[in-house]
C-alpha cells in the first residue's frame, strides 16, 4: 500500500513540476519578466502554413525552448551556481578575470584574445591595401571639402592586463592596432588618433578610478573623456585636461554588458557612472535613434560639421564632442552607408573603432566613394 501511495506521489510531483510552471508564470510573469539578456531575437510563434508544415514541429519546439517559463531565472541561478563553486561561466563569450573583472572572449566579434597575444597580425599586403583604401577614401572625402580622421581605442584587456586570467600571461607587444597605427604614420600622411598613450597616462594618474567598466567592454565617461579630448586636439579644438575635481559619480549604475551575457545580470547592480563635468557646453538640440545606431545633435552655431561612423566605443565620446560643432552626425558601422555623408555634407568624418575592430572595418575598401563610383 505504501509503494502504491509513494508510485502514486511521485507522478503527481512529476506532473505537478511539469505543469504548475506554465500555470503559475501568466500571473507572476510581468514582475519577473527583465531585459532580453541573450541579445538575440527570440523566436516568434509560428504562422501556420500547409506549404511549410514539415517545419512547424521544429518551429514550435524552438518557440518553447526561448519562451520557457521561468527560463531566465534557472539560466541565472545555474550561472551563480557554476560562478561560486567552479568560478566558471557558463558562456563562452565571457572570460571571469581577477577581482571581479569580467573579460570579452568571442573570436567571431573582433576576437578581443587574439588580439590580446597578438595573433592577429596584418600581412604586409593586408597594410599596404588598407593605406591604398584610407588614402582614396581621404582624397575621395577631399574632393568635397572633408577632412578624414581614423580614431582608434584600445580594448579593455590591453589597458587592465592585470585582471585578465593568469593563463592569458602579459599582453603581446606586436599586435594588430599598433601594427597598423605604425605602419600608416610610417608609409603615410594620414590622420590617426590611437589613444593608448593617454588611456594609459589616465590609468596611472587616476588609479582610484577605474577608465573602463569592471563587468563590461567598453570605457566608462573617464575613458570617453580622454578620447574625446585626443581626438578633439586633432581636430583643432581644445578642451580641458582631465581633472580630478571635474570627475563626478552620477549615482547611477552601469549594468554591465558581460555580466548581463553572462546571466549574471542584477537589477539596481553594477559599475558606478561618472561624468566629467566642465567639459564644455551642452549641445542646443539632440535627437537619437534608441542604443545610439544613429544621432543628430547641433551644438557651437559657427562650429564645423562633424560626421562619425563608429562601434559602440563613440557613445560615450559624443556627449563630449558635440557642444564644437555645429552639427554632429553619427552612424554606426551596421547602418552606414555613403550616401549619408553627401545627405550631411559634414567638414570632417571621423571612422571610430576600437582595436578588436580594425581588422574588421578596414579590410573591406575604401570608406567613401564619390556617387559615380559606387
Amino acid at each position: 500500500m505504501k509503494s502504491k501511495f509513494a508510485r502514486v506521489l511521485l507522478c503527481a510531483a512529476f506532473l505537478a513540476m511539469l505543469f504548475l510552471p506554465g500555470l503559475i508564470w501568466p500571473l507572476v510573469s510581468k514582475s519577473l519578466e527583465g531585459p532580453n539578456l541573450e541579445k538575440r531575437e527570440l523566436a516568434e510563434w509560428p504562422a501556420f502554413s500547409l506549404s511549410e508544415i514539415e517545419d512547424l514541429p521544429g518551429k514550435i519546439e524552438k518557440y518553447y525552448r526561448d519562451h520557457l517559463p521561468f527560463r531566465e531565472q534557472l539560466i541565472s541561478a545555474y550561472a551563480r551556481l557554476n560562478k561560486a563553486a567552479f568560478d566558471d561561466c557558463v558562456v563562452t563569450t565571457v572570460l571571469f578575470g581577477k577581482d571581479d573583472w569580467y573579460f570579452y572572449n568571442n573570436a567571431n566579434d573582433g576576437n578581443p584574445v587574439a588580439s590580446y597575444r597578438g595573433e592577429d597580425l596584418f600581412t604586409s599586403a593586408e597594410l599596404r591595401q588598407i593605406v591604398i583604401d584610407l588614402r582614396r577614401t581621404r582624397d575621395n572625402l577631399k574632393k568635397q571639402g572633408i577632412d578624414f580622421v581614423l580614431f582608434i581605442a584600445p580594448n579593455k584587456e590591453r589597458v587592465y592586463p592585470e585582471y585578465m586570467p593568469e593563463r592569458y600571461g602579459v599582453p603581446a607587444e606586436d599586435y594588430a592596432a599598433r601594427q597598423l597605427v605604425d605602419f600608416l604614420r610610417a608609409h603615410s600622411d594620414l590622420r590617426v588618433v590611437y589613444v593608448y598613450d593617454e588611456i594609459m597616462q589616465a590609468k596611472a594618474d587616476f588609479s582610484d578610478y577605474p577608465i573602463y567598466y569592471s563587468s563590461d567592454t567598453h570605457w566608462n565617461d573617464i575613458g570617453a573623456y580622454v578620447g574625446a579630448r585626443a581626438l578633439l586636439r586633432e581636430l583643432g579644438v581644445q578642451i580641458p585636461a582631465l581633472a580630478r575635481e571635474a570627475i563626478h559619480p552620477t549615482g547611477a549604475v552601469c549594468t554591465g554588458d558581460l555580466t548581463v551575457l553572462s546571466h549574471l545580470y542584477t537589477v539596481g547592480e553594477g559599475d558606478p557612472v561618472y561624468t566629467v563635468a566642465d567639459a564644455g557646453r551642452p549641445a542646443v538640440s539632440m535627437e537619437m535613434e534608441p542604443d545610439m545606431r544613429w544621432l543628430r545633435a547641433q551644438g557651437e552655431e559657427q562650429g564645423q560639421r562633424l560626421f562619425i561612423k563608429h562601434d559602440s566605443f563613440a557613445a560615450g565620446m559624443v556627449p563630449y564632442l558635440i557642444p564644437w560643432f555645429s552639427q554632429t552626425t553619427t552612424y554606426t558601422n551596421a547602418l552606414y552607408d555613403m550616401a549619408q555623408v553627401d545627405e550631411a555634407r559634414p567638414d570632417v568624418f571621423v571612422q571610430v573603432c576600437v582595436e578588436r575592430y580594425v581588422r574588421q572595418q578596414l579590410t573591406k575598401g575604401p570608406l567613401y566613394l564619390p556617387p559615380e563610383e559606387r
